[in-house]
């Protein structure tokens, strides 16, 4: 009975200790280039859903597009709607939706719904031509591509990878006004999560002694039989 009492106060100061080794108010986001082929369906384990039909006339100018999750995610500037195809010429991977043009703005700000684990989109700028767009996290964490507006559009994705929260994306480039859009999101399940494969220092020198002290457990017990 004492020896499966510090069993468990043994698993519950690891537990705590590794979460403690979080730096207080630290935001871990990831970015992940999609390059242009088709979106995923899961981006750092969370399930992706992608974004239906927008019913918003084409050519009409919108402030901000509705989650299929709830809520809605909201753009800074008003953008025009355009479909691929009609409104707006080329994409990648097939794609023939909807898609937000920034008509000569050079940025963007995105602020997704409350709770957001992981969202993507797509840009292409407007010429027909090699530009740079770059997305950046509310954290500062970004990722910028070399895009080809012929058919080039890239994929952006970013997922929370630790505690804090994913609140906004912008998307910017330097030379040019762009598309967006082809949306995916998932959102947080309550669950919190440390990073993907890390472990403060302080959390493995915890895990290593609880390891050694369950060995001396089982020896114990062994010489007990």
């Amino acid at each position: 009975m004492r020896d499966k009492l510090k069993l468990a106060l043994a698993g519950s100061l690891v537990t705590g200790i590794l979460l403690s080794a979080v730096p207080a108010g630290a935001v871990m986001i990831t970015a992940v280039d999609l390059g242009t082929g088709a979106p995923p369906t899961t981006l750092g384990g969370y399930t992706m859903t992608p974004f239906g039909p927008d019913p918003a006339p084409e050519f009409s100018t919108v402030t901000s597009v509705a989650s299929p999750l709830g809520g809605a995610v909201t753009f800074s500037i008003g953008l025009s709607h355009r479909v691929i195809g009609s409104g707006w010429a080329t994409w990648s991977h097939g794609y023939s939706g909807d898609v937000y043009y920034t008509v000569g703005a050079l940025s963007v700000t995105l602020t997704l719904p409350a709770g957001t684990a992981a969202f993507y989109l797509y840009a292409e700028p407007n010429p027909f031509a090699i530009h740079t767009i770059t997305v950046t996290a509310n954290d500062g964490t970004f990722l910028s591509v070399p895009v080809d507006g012929q058919a080039g559009a890239n994929g952006y994705g970013f997922y929370l990878s630790g505690p804090g929260s994913l609140t906004t994306l912008t998307v910017s480039s330097p030379t040019t006004d762009f598309a967006i859009g082809e949306f995916g999101i998932a959102k947080l399940s309550g669950t919190p999560t440390l990073p993907e494969g890390w472990v403060g220092s302080a959390g493995l020198w915890v895990l290593g002694l609880t390891l050694a002290s369950l060995a001396g457990l089982r020896r114990r017990e062994a010489g007990q039989l």
